[in-house]
């Protein structure tokens, strides 16, 4: 009779141990699912087991520590930003006087020697403005993002508007471009600024960098296609980080920039819930934006 109270007894202990352990395995459990989440939320759990609750504790006061490091940081790159902001925003002015000036003294250049001396000045002035400016559209877009004003704009039109006002640049380079623009309007739902922009980027990273001609092609299915593409030769190219900040193609190449445009280029255009993507062909380098077409809801 002892012997089957005693069993009866080890087998009621070790019920129960086994169903503590079963609660303890689901608790761990729920504390390493509230780990994984993304949210870094503080951990909660069930009373009921003091070494589980003092861990859980010491690991609460590591994730406010962690979210107090992680506001000041971000307050922190929110002041950077405004500073830089501020800053590039400051020199435009004193940049623009200074190409003003230089250009003023290039019309009253008494010899060619002057004139040369004033144009290689006048060359880096404009330089460093459009460097400036560059800075400056990155640091709002990081700051404030992008919002757009969607409305109906004719890409066809706005293209042959472009490469018009671009034309003495085109000539001066020996570029010659290269646009079939069709008879029919081709709409797209965009920021016609933003479009702008991006497609005024492009071209003028054509006639910096390219050779030869500089092609635009249009295409519309599901979404408006522009493609812009000019001869790169040789030269090697990670389009994979072609649109990543400060990207430089040849690195040695300082006077080239800071490798910004493209970068700003993709965030306009995902703003606008557009893609745009890069691909190297035969020598050529060819830049696809796709946007979303424009549907008159009448």
């Amino acid at each position: 009779m002892v012997e089957i109270i005693i069993i009866f007894a080890l087998s009621a202990a070790v019920c129960a141990l086994a169903a503590k352990l079963f609660i303890l395995k689901r608790r761990i459990y729920s504390v390493s699912k509230q780990l994984d989440d993304d949210n870094n939320s503080l951990i909660t759990i069930q009373l009921g087991d003091d070494e589980l609750e003092t861990v859980v504790r010491k690991i609460n006061l590591m994730i406010e520590s962690d979210h107090e490091v992680m506001l000041e940081i971000s307050k922190e790159q929110a002041a950077l930003k405004q500073a830089i902001a501020d800053i590039s925003h400051d020199i435009r002015t004193p940049l623009t006087s200074i190409v003003g000036y230089l250009q003023l003294a290039q019309r009253a250049a008494e010899n060619e020697e002057q004139r040369a001396n004033i144009d290689v000045a006048l060359e880096r002035a404009r330089y460093c403005s459009a460097l400036v400016n560059d800075f400056f559209e990155l640091s709002v877009i990081d700051a404030n993002g992008c919002e757009p004003v969607m409305e109906k704009v004719d890409v066809n039109d706005l293209i042959c508007e472009l490469i018009l006002a671009n034309y003495p640049n085109f000539e001066t380079k020996g570029i010659t471009p290269h646009f079939e623009a069709g008879g029919n309007p081709m709409y797209a739902q965009a920021d016609r600024k933003m479009l702008t922009r991006v497609l005024q980027n492009l071209i003028s990273n054509g006639i910096k960098y390219g050779g030869g001609g500089i092609e635009f092609q249009l295409s519309s299915e599901e979404a408006v296609h522009i493609f812009v593409s000019n001869s790169i030769g040789n030269q090697e190219i990670d389009t994979e980080r072609l649109f990543d900040k400060f990207y430089r193609a040849n690195r040695a190449r300082t006077a080239d920039g800071a490798g910004i445009g493209l970068y700003i280029c993709k965030q306009l255009v995902q703003a606008m819930g557009g893609s745009i993507s890069a691909n190297v062909n035969d020598g050529r380098l060819t830049i696809a934006i796709s946007i979303k077409p424009f549907h008159d809801e009448r």
